[in-house]
């Protein structure tokens, strides 16, 4: 055997392996063995890839729920003040970066979509920053996370390893590279993937897809069965394909009736989702999922418990509770990379913008804190998307508020000048002249 030849052979295996690999990725055999491996008789594995997992709806769900919900909210930069005085917003290029154009050809919004569904999905996000001369970033370009490797040399510093399209490779420090992580291990180096940690819950899910189609995929078990006397094999598929000519000539015809042989009668065959239990494990597996990204189920549409009093309340611990932490952990690593250790600027998310609830609720929160002095009225309109009026800057405070203090002090002049007052003289009796 020759060289051609082995190398001809050699690629009529990998074809026929190719060829053997896509038909079972797109047949079903509803046999008896695929079903016992289905319901978990044959030892099924519990672990899961992560296209396997996105194919589940609640993990899709969750990551792109997530991923919009963080990329959405409004991102300023602050400058920091001396003690006593509030940190104000200021006008910086990294302000643009994030809210409106990363680089030449990605919006701000998009970069932080793509950097979310990193973090929410493989479990990790990055991004490069590319710098000027002096220093300043001026682009913000995300890195694929396959092509990424985290690596610590000798003396402790964090370098991060891209591979690029073309297959050269390329070293960043970690001083260029934000790193966003769903959790991380003890070695800062590697960290934990939400989906494969989590495996067997979402295996769970998938089994239950996946014997659905059992029942209500194209070559699923028959829904219905015939029962009747039939003299042998050849007989009761012959009278297995009448029936079923005749309920599709019924079913073109709109015929709401089906006609059936004497002695025969056509039952159902585990069709029946409610007793198969099917929605209770799909309920249960969306609830599982929530729980790996800290959701409230209502935000993978899971409303069967949902009422208009809980569901407004699962919504303040998604704010409370989910995104307030995920949202100082970006804080704190885009304030580092981008400004630098120590720097008076940083990065702050504006959170009000998803907990902003009814318009008319709003609006009265915001004029008690006006009355009350906690807000000037432009503060209020920038809450509410409106801008600066002159004369809007000054606090107000309602009149009739005092400290308890002077209250105190006025009482307590209005007394002393009420005993210092002389005593109103005796009106004259009636018999005295006037």
């Amino acid at each position: 055997m020759g060289l051609k030849d082995l190398l001809s052979g050699g690629r009529r295996r990998a074809a026929a392996a190719a060829e053997a690999e896509l038909r079972a990725a797109v047949t079903f055999d509803p046999g008896l063995a695929p079903l016992l491996q289905i319901l978990g008789t044959e030892g099924l594995s519990d672990s899961v890839t992560f296209t396997e997992a996105l194919s589940l709806p609640p993990v899709f769900a969750a990551i792109n729920f997530l991923a919009q919900a963080l990329s959405t909210l409004p991102v300023k930069v602050y400058a920091r003040r001396p003690e006593g005085q509030a940190d104000t917003a200021v006008e910086h290029p990294v302000a643009a970066l994030l809210g409106e154009a990363a680089n030449d050809t990605l919006t701000g919004h998009e970069f932080r979509r793509m950097l979310f569904s990193e973090v929410f999905g493989p479990g990790r996000g990055y991004a490069y920053l590319e710098r000027d001369r002096k220093g300043d970033v001026i682009n913000l370009f995300p890195l694929e996370y396959e092509r990424t490797a985290v690596r610590r040399d000798g003396a402790g510093r964090i370098f991060y390893d891209y591979s690029r399209s073309d297959g050269s490779a390329v070293t960043y420090p970690a001083r260029d590279v934000i790193d966003l992580a769903f959790m991380r291990r003890a070695d800062y180096v590697s960290s934990r993937n939400p989906v494969l940690t989590c495996a067997g819950a979402i295996r769970q899910g998938l089994n239950a897809s996946r014997y659905a189609l059992t029942v209500f995929g194209r070559n699923g078990i028959p829904p219905y069965v015939l029962e009747g006397a039939m003299p042998s094999g050849d007989a009761a598929r012959r009278a297995s394909d009448d029936i079923a000519k005749v309920a599709r000539r019924s079913a073109e015809e709109g015929k709401p009736i089906l006609p059936l042989p004497a002695g025969f009668k056509l039952s159902r065959l585990g069709d029946d989702p409610d007793k198969m239990q099917l929605t209770p494990v799909q309920v249960f597996t969306v609830q599982q999922v929530a729980r790996i990204y800290g959701l409230p189920p209502v935000f993978l549409q899971e409303l069967s418990t949902g009422t208009y009093s809980n569901t407004e309340q699962q919504d303040l611990t998604l704010v409370k509770h989910t995104l307030a932490g995920r949202v100082a952990q970006v804080e704190a690593e885009l304030s580092l990379k981008l400004f630098g250790r120590g720097a008076k600027l940083y990065v702050k998310h504006d959170l009000d913008a998803l907990a902003r609830g009814l318009f008319k609720d709003r609006t009265e929160a915001l004029a008690r804190a006006v009355n009350s002095g906690q807000l000037t009225p432009n503060e209020a309109r920038e809450r509410h998307g409106l801008g600066p009026l002159a004369g809007g800057s000054e606090l107000f405070m309602q009149s009739g508020t005092l400290p308890i203090g002077l209250l105190v002090d006025k009482i307590t002049a209005e007394i002393a000048r009420g005993a210092a007052a002389p005593a109103p003289s005796d009106p004259a009796s009636p018999g005295d002249p006037t």
